[in-house]
């Protein structure tokens, strides 16, 4: 039996060589394995890396527009408030001034709009109350002076100031808020030279 002993132990040496090289060739591949894993592993990591960090510079610089915009937005606004504003205190010192300067105004207005035929001055329920004899004798003579003829009409206009002439049908609004509306934009670029250059 010794010698099936011994020729069992050969076989268990011989066995454990082999499983000592192969698990040392097991040992050596999973290194490399591993090696190579990691590698793969920094390389995911690093682009990753770069992705989030670009990522981040877009969001950033998007977030930056952003705010940009909603700065000019607010500064826009602002301005146009201020705008309004003032056209508003504009057109509210027109309709306080006193009687001979707010007719004056008027005559001013009406030598510009009157055409050289007949038609009627239609002015408001306020207007008509305190309507000076002066005023009229000059709208009388802007029209012929223009070769046209003007006419009084008995029933107010509704308009809050201002005139509407008439000529054959045709009205021509010629009230504070319809000459503020008409000329809007050049009053507004006015105001704007004079406020924010």
């Amino acid at each position: 039996m010794a010698g099936i002993d011994n020729i069992t132990g050969r076989i268990l040496q011989e066995a454990q060589g082999e499983v000592e090289k192969i698990l040392q060739n097991a040992r050596n591949e999973a290194e490399k394995i591993a090696g190579k894993a990691g590698v793969e592993a920094a390389a995911v990591t690093n682009a990753a890396a770069a992705r989030s960090e670009q990522q981040t510079k877009l969001y950033a610089a998007r977030i930056k527009s952003s705010a940009e915009s909603t700065r000019k937005k607010a500064i826009l606004a602002a301005k146009q408030e201020i705008i309004d504003g003032v056209i508003d205190q504009a057109y509210d010192k027109l309709m306080k001034q006193d009687d001979a300067s707010y007719f004056d105004m008027m005559q001013k207005i009406l030598a510009k709009a009157v055409r050289p035929e007949k038609g009627v001055i239609a002015l408001p329920a306020a207007d008509l109350a305190r309507v000076p004899e002066s005023f009229k004798k000059a709208a009388f003579k802007i029209a012929a002076d223009k070769g046209g003829e003007l006419a009084f009409a008995d029933a107010p206009a509704k308009i809050d100031s201002g005139f509407i002439l008439s000529y054959g049908g045709i009205e021509e609004n010629c009230s504070l808020k319809s000459i503020f509306a008409a000329n809007r934009d050049r009053i507004q670029d006015a105001i704007c030279k004079v406020l924010f250059s």
